[in-house]
């Protein structure tokens, strides 16, 4: 399979690339933030307004997790595709059409008629997202160049922002017009609005920065496997967070509604605080590179007893917020940073297109099916038991998967 510059990782990629000006390099920061943050809005407000969907659609708990999450596995299908995508019809559209796709289904979802119709408008989000991941991501490692993990750093943040202000603003809006709907309509306008502007105003000189055939060619060349040891356990231990947060993300607004009695509004709000979290993924990511590799291991276990704590049935509202944000600073602000740096550190330099798409798609697989299998534990062996088994067992058997990993055989660079 040839593989392009748009789907190896942009630390392979050493654009020469420059923002001719402090303020051109803001602005398109902020517009593509802004674009990426409506990607983590559609993802999580969804669970948040689970329950008066469930409702309207007469969904099964089993079935209302499947919904929840089922957009991951187009997220992992088009996201290893992206590189080919871009190849063929170039960054600017990918990007475009991404953010026009995911929109675009998300106004519609109002529109499903039964689980079916439902379930297909929600995985069909995943393209549009996958391939707006892949085109943002792309771009902003071939225009910053060495300023590259400042401009990615700040999408994370984006991301995070998007994470809190999805589930918190739809459940104000569900409760301000008595309509789940209301949020899909709005969000999927703004979003397929943001797309218009984009395509006004990014220019060529950013979507089209930093081609190097010569990179292409290096690539093809290369020779060897990737499956290491190394690479194998890493990314298992990488699906094994997926699954974890998937469960998490699909059914914990469903969980303090039901079952603690926290108002949607509040539900909402703690849900969203994964977000805030999320947001310090800057952070996250400067102390893991400053710390030893193994802290993946502290990682793991820190997500896994914030997890436990999250389901254990404990009423009090600001201890949820408090432990909601630490699960999002683990898993997204530190974890997934960490994981993609080990699993690229696994391989030859030249295979590192190849070992991030296999993380990233043993990351989003579980997606569905971890939602789906939370809520049928459930209906059988009530929360507590249940989450045990999908929120805070993966990341657990995560920690003794890794340390079987061999860091003395980790790239140092």
């Amino acid at each position: 399979m040839m593989i392009t510059d748009d789907a190896i990782s942009p630390s392979m990629m050493e654009s020469d690339v420059r923002p001719s000006s402090m303020r051109k390099a803001v602005g398109l920061v902020l517009l593509l933030g802004v674009s990426y943050m409506f990607n983590a809005m559609d993802r999580q407000v969804f669970p948040a307004l689970l329950g008066s969907i469930r409702t309207d659609y007469g969904l099964t708990l089993p079935e209302a997790g499947f919904v929840s999450t089922v957009f991951t596995v187009n997220v992992a299908i088009f996201a290893a595709l992206s590189g080919w995508f871009m190849a063929k019809f170039g960054r600017r559209y990918v990007l475009l059409g991404g953010l026009v796709c995911y929109s675009l289904f998300t106004l519609l979802t109002p529109f499903a008629t039964g689980f079916v119709s439902l379930t297909v408008l929600r995985a069909l989000t995943g393209v549009g997202e996958a391939l707006q991941v892949g085109a943002v991501f792309a771009c902003m490692g071939a225009y910053f160049g060495a300023r590259r993990g400042a401009a990615m750093g700040a999408m994370q943040t984006f991301f995070g922002l998007g994470a809190f202000l999805g589930p918190v603003l739809g459940t104000r809006l569900e409760s301000w017009t008595n309509s789940w709907s209301a949020s899909f309509y709005v969000y999927g306008m703004v979003g397929i609005f943001v797309a218009v502007v984009a395509a006004i105003v990014i220019p060529l000189e950013f979507t089209d920065a930093g081609q190097k055939p010569s990179a292409v060619r290096e690539i093809n060349e290369a020779t060897g496997s990737i499956w290491t040891r190394n690479l194998i356990l890493s990314s298992v231990s990488f699906g094994l967070v997926g699954f974890s947060f998937f469960s998490y993300s699909a059914l914990y607004a469903t969980y303090a509604h039901t079952a603690l009695g926290f108002s949607v509004v509040d539900a909402g709000a703690a849900l969203g605080m994964y977000g805030i979290g999320a947001m310090l993924g800057v952070v996250g990511g400067w102390l893991g590179d400053k710390m030893s590799n193994r802290s993946i291991v502290g990682g793991l276990l820190l997500m896994a007893s914030a997890g436990y704590v999250l389901f254990d049935g404990i009423p009090q509202f600001r201890l949820h917020l408090l432990l909601s944000l630490i699960f999002g600073l683990t898993m997204s602000g530190f974890l997934f940073t960490r994981f993609m740096s080990v699993v690229q550190r696994s391989v030859d330099p030249s295979q590192i297109g190849y070992a991030g798409a296999v993380a990233l798609a043993a990351f989003y697989i579980p997606g569905p099916f971890a939602g789906w299998l939370f809520g049928k534990l459930v209906e059988s062996a009530g929360w507590s038991t249940s989450s045990l088994l999908v929120v805070v067992g993966p990341p657990l058997l995560g920690v003794i998967l890794m340390s079987l990993y061999d860091f003395s055989k980790m790239r140092k660079d």
